[in-house]
């Protein structure tokens, strides 16, 4: 299978995260009222994280148009990715005690250690990787971003009415 047609299936994927995360908080707006400030942050970081996906999803495709060598092509979409995942990774817990002073459940420290480590993965494509696994080890780690955005999403939506929700 070409990596461009799975990454384009990914993009997809990534865009519909962004939407039905929008659409879920404003359902949640309609039959709750006022959208919080942490509400405000569990939203903009599951439209951050299909945005994310789709970036990481049409940026290889992308840089073939441009004609940059294919292996460089993986090693450039990886080290980008690296560093805007592992940033927006490693500042999550910051970010999310600025607006929820509670303690991180554990499936959002697994979801930050999870993103953390696909980070990695990234990171090491871009540098150690042989050039024959430099499309799948990249295209696994997107695929892991959007897995760990479901699984985050679904933690969320599954405790989204309790009242001591904290993502």
């Amino acid at each position: 299978m070409d990596a461009s047609a799975y990454l384009y299936a990914i993009a997809a994927v990534g865009m519909s995260f962004a939407a039905l995360s929008v659409l879920t908080m404003v359902l949640r707006q309609i039959l709750g009222g006022q959208m919080t400030r942490f509400d405000t942050f569990v939203a903009r970081s599951w439209v951050q994280l299909g945005f994310m996906i789709t970036l990481g999803s049409i940026l290889p495709p992308l840089l073939l148009l441009l004609e940059v060598p294919t292996p460089l092509v993986w090693q450039i979409s990886s080290g980008l990715m690296a560093i805007i995942l592992g940033c927006w990774a490693l500042t999550f817990p910051r970010r999310r005690q600025a607006t929820n002073p509670t303690r991180l459940p554990m499936p959002v420290i697994i979801f930050c250690m999870a993103m953390d480590l696909v980070a990695l993965a990234l990171a090491a494509n871009a540098m150690v990787v042989p050039l024959e696994r430099l499309p799948g080890v990249y295209a696994a780690a997107v695929t892991g971003i959007l897995i760990g955005a479901a699984m985050l999403f679904l933690f969320a939506f599954a405790h989204w009415y309790d009242a001591d929700f904290e993502m």
